[in-house]
Order: C-alpha cells, then sequence, then structure tokens
C-alpha cells in the first residue's frame, strides 16, 4: 500500500464547513461547535444535521432521513425523533428556531446557512497528534462505534417493530371501517405542482373506496384539511374514522416519488409508511399497490374482483395522464371558468393519448356539470357528456364516471329504467364514489322513491360529511320529499361551514318559501344567484308582489342573455306559476320539454308546482315524461 499516496489523496479532500446561527459544523472532522465549542454528539444526530445542512433550505423528509442515516435497517420514527431532540439539545435549540418540523413531513434548517473551507473553521483540532495518526483515529473509531450503534439500533428495531406490531393487532379492526386521504404535500416548492400532489391524493382515494369493505371519506371533504394546523385525532373526530393515511409527492422530470404513512388517528399511532420511485408512465400501477397495501396492513380481505382489480394496471402515457390530472385539478372547482379550462386539458389529454378512458371520462363529467350550472345548452351539452361517456366505457368498462355520467344523460331523456341501471352499475364498480351516490339519490327522489333516496344521500353524507355540494344534495332530497325541517338542519350545516355559501342560502329560501314565508325566503334568495334571481321573482309573487315579480323576472332574463348562458324555461314557469298564471307556465313548461331542461326533472316533486297538479295539461306532460303510465 503507498501510504503516502494515499495521505496525499486525503489531504485533497475538499471538504466544508457549514455556519449557521452561533453555529458550524465541519464536515471531515464530523464537528458540531456552538459558540466555538465542540460539542459531545453521537454519530446519528450528527448524520441527521448533515443531511440537513446538505439540502438547506429544502425541505428533508422523514424518509430521505431514515434512509441516509439508517441505510437497510428497520427503523421506525421514534429513532429519527430521538436523534432530532438530541441534535436540538445540543444546538440549544430550545424553541426549535434552528431545526424546523415541517407536521407529518419531516424537517428543515430554519437558519440562513453559509459555507466555507474547513480550514476557516474557528476552533482548531483538540488533539495535536501527527496527521497520520489523527486520519487513522477519526477513520477507525467511527466504523468501531457503528459496529455498537448498529447493534444497538437493529436491537432497538425489532423492540420498536414488534411494539408497532402490537399494536397493528389492536388497531385494524377498528380502522377496517373508516380511513381517510388527507391532501398529499407537494414537497416541490412550487404551487403549480399543486395539482400533481392533488390528483394523487384523488386518485389513491378512488382506488380505496373502489373496496367495499372500506368506508373512505371522499375528496371534496379530505381537502378541507390542506393546510390545515389540526392534530391527527382532530381530525379523525372530526371525520368520523380511525384510520388516516398521509402522504407527499415530489416529481422529477418523467419520475414521480411518493411516500406514505398510515397512522391509527385516535392514538397517532404509525402503523406503516413506505417510499415509492416510479417513471410517471407507472402511476395508476402505484396507486394499487398503494390501495392494496394498505388493505393489507388494515386486513381487509379483498373480494376476488377486487385483487384482480388492484393487480391488473396498465402503464399510461405520462403526458396524456399529466394533462388529464390538471383537467381534475380544475373540473374540482366546479365554477365557468374551471370547467372550460377542465374540457380543454381533457380534450388535448385524449388528443395525445386516444386509448385512455380517463381523459373522456373527465368530459363526460364535465359537459354534465355545464349542462347543470346553466352554462351549456342542454341540446348541446348532454349529446356531448353522452358520446363521451360511451367512448370511456368501450375503452375500460370498469370505471365508475362515466356510468355515472351516462346514468345523467338517459335522465335527461326520460328514459328512467336505463339510467337507473346505469347509477347501479357506477356502484357495483365504485360503492365509494360519492358523486354517482348522490346523483343516484337525486334519481331516486325525482322519481318519488323517497324512503329509497334518503339512505343514498346519508351513505353520500358519511363518506362526504365536509362537502357543501353533498349536504345540499342530501338537504335537496328531504326537500324533495317534504321534510322541510330535515333539509333545513342540512342547509345551515352548510352555512356553518362558509356562512356566504350559495347554496346553503338558497336552501334556506327554498324552505321559507315552501313552508309559506316568501319574505324570510327573499332574505336569503337575495344574497345568491344561483338562479340569476328568478327564484327571487317567484319568491316576490308568494308574498303578493307581482309588479316587483315581474320587474325582478325581466332583470333576470336580460342578466342570463348579458351572460351568454341558457335560459332555463323551468325557472320561467316557475315565476308564472307564483303569478297564477297556469296559461304562460304551461307555455314554458312546453318549451323546457322541448329543450330537455334538466329542471323538468323536478315535476313530480318540486313544491312550486303543486298549483299545476290538477291541470290536464301538466298530468299530460308527466305521462310524456314517463313519470305516469300511458
Amino acid at each position: 500500500m503507498d501510504t503516502n499516496g494515499q495521505a496525499g489523496r486525503e489531504g485533497q479532500i475538499q471538504a466544508r464547513c457549514w455556519a449557521f446561527g452561533d453555529c458550524e459544523f465541519d464536515e471531515l472532522r464530523r464537528e458540531l461547535r456552538v459558540k466555538g465549542a465542540v460539542i459531545d454528539l453521537e454519530p446519528k444526530p450528527v448524520e441527521v444535521l448533515h443531511q440537513l445542512l446538505l439540502h438547506a433550505g429544502q425541505v428533508v423528509t422523514k424518509e430521505d432521513l431514515l434512509e441516509a442515516v439508517w441505510p437497510g435497517l428497520m427503523v421506525v420514527d421514534g429513532s429519527l425523533a430521538t436523534a432530532v431532540s438530541k441534535l436540538r439539545k445540543a444546538l440549544g435549540d430550545d424553541e426549535s428556531a434552528i431545526l424546523l418540523t415541517v407536521p407529518r413531513v419531516g424537517y428543515r434548517l430554519g437558519v440562513p446557512v453559509r459555507i466555507k473551507p474547513s480550514g476557516e473553521c474557528a476552533a482548531e483540532p483538540v488533539l495535536h497528534q501527527p496527521a497520520e495518526q489523527v486520519a487513522h483515529a477519526r477513520r477507525s473509531w467511527p466504523w468501531v462505534a457503528a459496529a455498537v450503534v448498529v447493534l444497538l439500533l437493529v436491537g432497538l428495531a425489532f423492540y420498536k417493530r414488534a411494539s408497532l406490531f402490537s399494536h397493528k393487532e389492536n388497531a385494524p379492526s377498528r380502522i377496517t371501517a373508516s380511513l381517510a386521504v388527507l391532501p398529499f404535500i407537494n414537497l416541490s416548492g412550487d404551487p403549480a405542482q399543486d395539482y400533481l400532489a392533488d390528483g394523487m391524493t384523488e386518485e389513491l382515494i378512488t382506488e380505496l373506496s373502489k373496496i367495499h369493505a372500506l368506508k373512505v371519506i371522499s375528496r371534496t371533504s379530505a381537502m378541507r384539511y390542506k393546510g390545515v394546523k389540526k392534530t391527527l385525532p382532530e381530525i379523525a373526530r372530526e371525520l368520523h374514522v380511525d384510520g388516516v393515511v398521509e402522504g407527499a409527492v415530489l416529481r422529477s422530470g418523467d419520475r414521480i416519488r411518493i411516500t406514505t404513512e398510515l397512522i391509527y388517528a385516535p392514538t397517532d399511532t404509525h402503523l406503516w409508511a413506505e417510499s415509492y420511485d416510479r417513471d410517471l408512465g407507472d402511476i395508476l400501477s402505484l396507486q394499487r399497490s398503494l390501495a392494496r397495501q394498505i388493505a393489507h396492513e388494515i386486513k381487509t380481505t379483498l373480494s376476488p374482483s377486487e385483487e384482480r382489480h388492484l393487480a391488473n394496471s396498465a402503464a399510461v402515457n405520462p403526458e396524456a395522464h399529466d394533462l388529464y390530472l390538471k383537467g381534475r385539478f380544475f373540473w374540482n372547482r366546479r365554477t365557468r371558468d374551471g370547467l372550460n379550462k377542465a374540457e380543454e386539458y381533457f380534450r388535448q389529454a385524449s388528443a395525445v393519448d386516444p386509448n385512455d378512458p380517463l381523459p373522456y371520462a373527465g368530459l363526460a363529467d364535465t359537459y354534465v356539470e355545464l349542462v347543470v350550472f346553466g352554462n351549456l345548452e342542454p341540446h348541446v351539452g348532454i349529446p356531448k357528456a353522452k358520446a363521451a361517456a360511451l367512448k370511456a366505457i368501450d375503452l375500460d368498462d370498469s370505471l365508475a364516471e362515466p356510468h355515472t355520467a351516462l346514468a345523467y344523460t338517459l335522465a335527461v331523456d326520460w328514459n328512467w329504467g336505463a339510467a337507473q341501471k346505469e347509477f347501479q352499475r357506477a356502484l357495483d364498480l365504485d360503492p365509494g364514489y360519492v358523486v354517482g351516490l348522490y346523483q343516484y339519490a337525486f334519481f331516486l327522489s325525482v322519481m318519488g322513491r323517497h324512503d329509497e333516496a334518503i339512505p343514498v344521500a346519508q351513505k353520500a353524507l358519511e363518506l362526504d360529511p365536509l362537502s357543501p355540494i353533498v349536504l345540499y344534495r342530501a338537504g335537496r332530497v328531504e326537500f324533495q320529499a317534504r321534510l322541510f325541517p330535515e333539509a333545513a338542519v342540512l342547509f345551515r350545516r352548510i352555512l356553518e361551514l362558509n356562512g356566504d355559501d350559495p347554496l346553503g342560502l338558497y336552501g334556506l329560501g327554498l324552505v321559507y318559501d315552501a313552508q309559506g314565508q316568501p319574505k324570510t325566503a327573499i332574505s336569503y334568495l337575495e344574497k345568491q344567484n344561483l338562479q340569476q334571481g328568478f327564484d327571487v321573482a317567484a319568491a316576490y309573487a308568494a308574498a303578493g308582489d307581482p309588479a316587483e315579480a315581474r320587474r325582478r323576472l325581466q332583470e333576470a332574463t336580460r342578466r342570463v342573455h348579458a351572460a351568454k348562458s341558457y335560459l332555463r324555461p323551468g325557472w320561467v314557469a316557475e315565476v308564472y306559476v307564483a303569478l297564477g298564471d297556469k296559461d304562460e307556465a304551461m307555455v314554458w313548461l312546453e318549451r323546457a320539454y322541448q329543450e330537455r331542461d334538466i329542471w323538468l326533472a323536478l315535476l313530480k316533486v318540486w313544491p312550486r308546482f303543486d298549483p299545476l297538479r290538477s291541470d290536464p295539461r301538466f298530468q299530460d306532460l308527466l305521462r310524456r315524461m314517463r313519470f305516469l303510465p300511458e
């Protein structure tokens, strides 16, 4: 061995010295100095500090720290927490101002870091031995110490892992029925990448919700906890779940890294964690692997069909899937601009990969929502929604979303039997699909099957308890069953979440109007604009002010034309019913029938139409819509 040559090469090592606050860390000597004094610190806290300095200004996940500091060992988070605690004590960081915790993700340094050459570190080595002896001592001691530490950590890891499994023996029976996936954290630091983290969250929820034995909280309620500082036991109590899945996403080019953790929330007990590095093309396979692993960890029995589904996933086109996730990000906003952007992204995705069913499912959902909100005429939007849904089903019959969209289009054609079959098919495929649940509940409600509708709406609420849309739909089901006090409770819950939410204001306006309190109804209806003011006009008519009602009707009509929105004939008909003009009301209802206005689906159950029920023309319309036998 050429000792001199080896020493020469070691002398050329360009180690760093990091300065931060009152502290310095010498990379070559692995020494921490605080205010110039060398601090005696165990190897693992030193290595944790080294990793944080190497990634100064960035969040270092728990998983990355465990992998870097304890490579190849089965070590749980408690070991990392102990190392961090010792490091903070050494730094004098009593307020955790130097070493910051990023809740449920990892750690980062909270002070500026400056790099200078190792030779400029303030303190000199404590031992003034010949360089060869110092080098030998520093090379030998860590290996001896490491051997001891490894033995201790292996023993500790097995002890903690046994303790962990002991927890898992007790927890799974309580977790099996209830699970929430909290919003995945975007580790890129770029808000423009939020769509990716949100998309990963939604896709995992979708895969888990297809497992019949699981109750999985839907996306809308889970997303309310994005950036919210609440403890896991608090979140679990609010969502009525026992298990919580947390995760983080980091993308680099066409590679993606996802870290996930399963926690028994009532006691904040860690049950399982894993990190995955995959190509973007394998993202669906990854989501299904995650769902299968989580089901395994909480001892959920999968049916043979569920096993096949989770084991079967083809690669996706990364560019097309990325566009699809952007489309879903904007679709979830449920605004006119958001839906228009969603349509564009879904179209781009389908052009990139015409054989991917997801973009077509997204398009079907988008056209349905555009029609629902009056932003697209039914004779334009419904055929588009139907074509997109059929295309998606042709490519993949196992997706619940296009079956639900197809059911909606069939209902607008008054093909109630075929619509019910599609709703049921969707919920057989994904019993936790909340959009399918609340739309099916609404379908049953407009058919007058209230005893069936209410339980379905309640199931949707259990899975999405904080969603204004689900609360509103459930409230409407109660309202259409003439259970006005029960409906009012749900509408008020919306306003508890957001005092200005138009869905809650509109819902309460409906209740007061139906209960013969039009003036109180007006006080709520004037604060929202879901019907462009037609509902307010009808309420003024019911309050005995026909002049104001007609003025409001003209104003609402002008507003719709100015916004280039669809003038829904059913809304106009309601105003004329309230004014007592049955002939004009029937003219508008006939127009609604010809245009396939979706509001006409309420004909059988809507309180506002009660004055028309004995009119032969109204009865004939019910028969043509197949609400009554021929």
